[in-house]
């Protein structure tokens, strides 16, 4: 059964909640619960935090806000009539190839180029008409809440949520380190067969792209 907020953040007289697994009838289930899936989503990189998010960049426009809890950008599109890649760069590279006037104002032009910080990515023109976008991307799903006990990463990787909640379950009763620290080895392994997983997914998918007639 996949896990649930509501499997376990339960009492400690339910079967498969935190506070029965530790035996401690007043841990902190819903803190170690936030902060377990805080520690995985910073980690886990799999196809179910794909996202995909649709915009308009704006006639003088310079910046797109990024999406919020967006953790790494994948790829950002122009769409409709003026289709194409906007091509993400590193700070280093866009800051050589950006052209700009004596105000520090980018070119008017087509978007083609981009950079990015932890909220916003900057173009490399100031947009000469409206442009529609998409942007691709991974991100950490909303925390679990009792209105919404589950998600897609949940349904999958709810083992690796439930590990890494037993790694801060097992430290805040403070008297068990080597069961807190078996609980983390065990997150970390999970999360890490899980995205090696993912790369040879994403791998095969370009690999067969590639040598496609």
């Amino acid at each position: 059964m996949p896990i649930s907020f509501t499997q376990l953040t339960g009492a400690a007289t339910l079967e498969g909640s935190l506070r029965w697994q530790v035996r401690h009838s007043i841990l902190a289930a819903e803190y170690c619960l936030e902060r377990a899936q805080e520690a995985v989503y910073s980690l886990l990189r799999v196809r179910e935090m794909v996202t995909r998010a649709p915009g308009t960049i704006l006639t003088g426009a310079t910046t797109i806000t990024l999406p919020t809890r967006m953790l790494e950008p994948i790829s950002v599109w122009r769409t409709g009539e003026w289709k194409g890649e906007i091509n993400l760069l590193d700070q280093q590279h866009f800051e050589e190839r950006l052209g700009e006037d004596d105000t520090s104002t980018p070119y008017e032009g087509t978007p083609t180029e981009a950079t990015y910080d932890a909220t916003t990515l900057y173009l490399n023109t100031k947009a000469d008409q409206d442009y529609a976008y998409r942007v691709w991307y991974i991100g950490a799903p909303a925390l679990l809440t009792s209105l919404a006990p589950s998600n897609s990463v949940t349904d999958r990787y709810g083992h690796i949520i439930e590990a890494m909640a037993l790694h801060y379950a097992w430290a805040d009763r403070q008297d068990n380190d080597a069961k807190a620290n078996a609980a983390l080895e065990k997150a970390m392994g999970f999360i890490t067969k899980a995205n090696e997983e993912a790369d040879m997914f994403r791998q095969s998918i370009r690999t067969e792209a590639y040598w496609s007639n």
